[in-house]
């Protein structure tokens, strides 16, 4: 798979995931309209910027040994994650002001601004992006730049077109209105982008360990 594609699946497979950041989207589409949900859904732009700068500047130093031991966990991460996206597939349904009453409406995060202000405290604060990061993605845009510097900008760029781009695209069926987004579709996407996360990660896995292989 070459690196633009890599970065498409994964990023597709974490923009429609549930999540902290998903709940934001659909609550903000649906209190707010289009333009928030949407606003919403691009956080990842302003709050990865901090976890992408932090972990890539330390995985930089390291040897190519340590990066292929890193990738591999962050194959067997990627490998888990598919998983548990099938699993979770099974009975998912986009959150809604009912399923997630600590969700509180205010003046500010019912503005446009505000959600876009708290999607990205929440994204910043979260677990996932740094374990990401650190384990699966920032290893793979490393080893993946040191081979060729526009092969790992194709990576990176992939993967936020298709995580923003896959938030988004929620955010405007759920402003359309819930009609429009059965919660049977939503399964059948969960499916198939966990199955692709899976095979992502057996790739993965494989060419991290050929590098341990030839270090």
């Amino acid at each position: 798979m070459d690196a633009l594609g890599l970065g498409l699946t994964l990023g597709l497979a974490a923009g429609i995931s549930p999540g902290p950041l998903l709940v934001l989207v659909v609550t903000s589409a649906l209190r707010s309209g289009r333009r928030a949900g949407v606003l919403t859904a691009c956080a990842p732009l302003l709050s990865d910027a901090v976890v992408v700068a932090v972990t890539l500047l330390l995985l930089d130093r390291l040897p190519g040994r340590a990066l292929g031991v890193l990738g591999v966990v962050g194959a067997v991460f990627v490998v888990w994650s598919g998983a548990q996206t099938v699993r979770e597939a099974r009975s998912a349904a986009l959150p809604t002001d009912a399923t997630h009453p600590t969700l509180e409406t205010t003046t500010e995060t019912t503005t446009e601004t505000g959600a876009l202000k708290r999607a990205v405290v929440v994204n910043l604060l979260s677990p996932h992006p740094w374990i990401a990061w650190a384990t699966a993605l920032g290893p793979l845009i490393v080893t993946t730049w040191r081979e060729s510097a526009g092969a790992g900008a194709a990576l990176l760029i992939g993967f936020y077109a298709t995580l923003v781009g896959g938030k988004i695209v929620i955010a405007l069926l759920v402003a359309r209105g819930r009609s429009r987004l059965r919660h049977n579709g939503y399964r059948r996407a969960l499916t198939c982008a966990g199955v692709l996360l899976v095979l992502v990660g057996i790739t993965m896995g494989v060419e991290f360990a050929g590098h341990l292989r030839t270090d």
